[in-house]
């Protein structure tokens, strides 16, 4: 049965959404603090930060004594007050033991945020978008979803425009971290993910397919993606929500967390038997998020079950009776909503 955070933690975590989404932009770099530099007998003030790459950055902010100059320092540090809060009150969650993202994988996503990816047609899923479903319904983890993985999913109507000379590689660059394309197997066959140069970090573009994974372009960002089969049932219904950092909290659009149950499941069959570990991954986190919904909200769970197409049927009924076989400590709610699915097929 799911174990649910504390009253406290849940208010905190909500305080931290609220301000989450009050932001328009995303700072990618540290906190920064004020510094002095005489040149030619004048005093000049400077605001320093570190980037994600552990660049220092200095910008000049202008003479000191200046008003505007004392106006642009209140207006650093007042905005540096506020990340240093905001930091304080993610890392007490983090701590506490929810779902949150390597600094990497945090400021990558924030910098997808910043280029108006998510709120232009851009979807988070996999299991980033997995950590975040359970930090919106309570839900305490009981082991580390961890991934270097970001999944960003799109019907192909990812409306944000990018200028001539740049593309979705370069808003990848814009975290100040080596992001490369990686190459395909087939050479012909153009990239749809990219890849942090010497960490694991990888960022992956997915729209909806068939069983034959093509690649599809996605002309508004100047990139590909790879078509996943039932993908649009995933990507169908989303919600605002944000995913917890190092130090960051940054809004996303995250699928429903229903959909999200029961296309894992359909995806879980679609895996051959050399990744047999990812299908049990994937039915894992099925049984984790409708157990917490059977417990919060059992209609959604009905009312996606209804919404799969005919075909995907078969797959969610032999997926659930697999998940039923698991030494899972499962509400008895869930285990009847899965038999249910079981015998569906």
């Amino acid at each position: 049965m799911p174990t649910f955070y504390n009253d406290a933690l849940q208010t905190l975590y909500a305080s931290v959404a609220e301000r989450a989404a009050a932001q328009t932009h995303i700072a990618l770099h540290s906190p920064g603090s004020a510094g002095r530099k005489i040149v030619g007998g004048k005093t000049y003030v400077y605001w320093r930060v570190y980037l994600a790459s552990g660049k220092r950055v200095e910008l000049l902010l202008g003479r000191a004594g200046e008003p505007e100059t004392n106006a642009a320092l209140e207006a650093k540090m007042q905005e540096s007050v506020q990340m240093r809060a905001l930091a304080a009150d993610v890392q007490v969650l983090r701590k506490a033991g929810f779902a949150a993202a390597d600094n990497s994988a945090a400021l990558t996503i924030a910098t997808l945020y910043n280029a108006g990816i998510f709120s232009h047609g851009g979807v988070l899923v996999g299991s980033h978008a997995f950590g975040a479903l359970l930090n919106g319904l309570g839900v305490r983890m009981t082991a580390n979803y961890r991934t270097e993985d970001i999944d960003i999913g799109s019907t192909g109507a990812i409306s944000v425009a990018i200028p001539q000379n740049r593309s979705f590689l370069d808003i990848l660059r814009d975290s100040s971290l080596p992001f490369l394309e990686v190459p395909e197997l087939d050479s012909r066959r153009p990239a749809t993910s990219f890849k942090a140069r010497g960490q694991p970090l990888k960022v992956d573009l997915l729209v909806p397919g068939t069983e034959a994974y093509e690649t599809k372009p996605l002309a508004h960002l100047r990139a590909h993606a790879t078509g996943l089969p039932y993908f649009r049932y995933l990507l169908s219904e989303s919600a605002s929500s944000f995913v917890l950092g190092k130090e960051h909290a940054v809004p996303v659009t995250l699928p429903d967390p229903a959909r999200f149950a029961l296309h894992k499941l359909i995806v879980s069959t679609l895996r051959g038997p050399s990744f047999a570990a990812k299908a049990g991954k994937d039915r894992r986190q099925a049984a984790v998020l409708i157990d917490a919904l059977m417990e919060r909200f059992p209609d959604s769970l009905d009312e996606a079950a209804a919404r799969l197409e005919k075909k995907a049927r078969p797959r969610v009924a032999t997926a659930a009776a697999l998940v039923l076989n698991f030494e899972l400590d499962l509400s008895e709610r869930a285990r009847d909503f899965l038999a249910d699915l079981g015998g569906a097929g």
